[in-house]
């Protein structure tokens, strides 16, 4: 194979992988419009392709979350450099009829050949009704942590006020009864 055909092929390849992902892959320009909005995306944020391409991320991004996104992104083009580039971060999100959802994504820089910062990418994964379900264990094991804490509570209270057997022989005083009492 020619080296001209290999780079075709890794064209097509890295085309195809993008177009066909199911997960949200989305690439934004240093003002942070979109120049890249995949399948995956269309499905997650209900937004076509032609709605989204131009648009600001504000599209996606919750109104109280966007002056600290919009602060953050504007430093990575200022600095060139991120703190999340091998983090999975994890953010509510916006979908086209309103509703949030909560999505886990990784970030990369795009460079030109100069070193330039031209752009951020995106891939997303939706992870709305895993959060809502570990949401959900987090509330029954608080109210088991509850539980327990007052289990404990209700025995102490009971243990102070049982009055325990005593045993008396005569002379002697009261004393409490133990297993040890009997013993010869």
């Amino acid at each position: 194979m020619s080296e001209s055909s290999s780079t075709v092929d890794q064209d097509w390849l890295a085309r195809v992988l993008v177009a066909e992902s199911p997960e949200a892959i989305v690439v934004t320009d240093p003002q942070g419009l979109i120049t890249l909005w995949n399948a995956g995306a269309v499905t997650m944020f209900g937004f076509s392709t032609d709605e989204a391409m131009g648009a600001s991320l504000d599209l996606i991004i919750p109104v109280k979350l966007r002056d600290r996104h919009w602060r953050g992104y504007q430093h990575t083009m200022d600095t060139g450099v991120t703190k999340y580039g091998d983090s999975l971060l994890a953010v509510p999100a916006l979908h086209r009829d309103g509703h949030q959802l909560s999505i886990e994504f990784s970030v990369a820089l795009l460079r030109d050949d100069s070193g330039a910062v031209v752009g951020i990418s995106a891939v997303m994964r939706e992870v709305t009704e895993r959060r809502a379900a570990e949401k959900a264990l987090r509330a029954k094991l608080a109210e088991a942590e509850r539980t327990v804490t007052a289990l404990r509570a209700a025995v102490a209270d009971l243990n102070d006020r049982v009055t325990r057997p005593t045993m008396s022989v005569q002379g002697w005083s009261e004393q409490p009864c133990t297993a040890a009492s009997f013993d010869a």
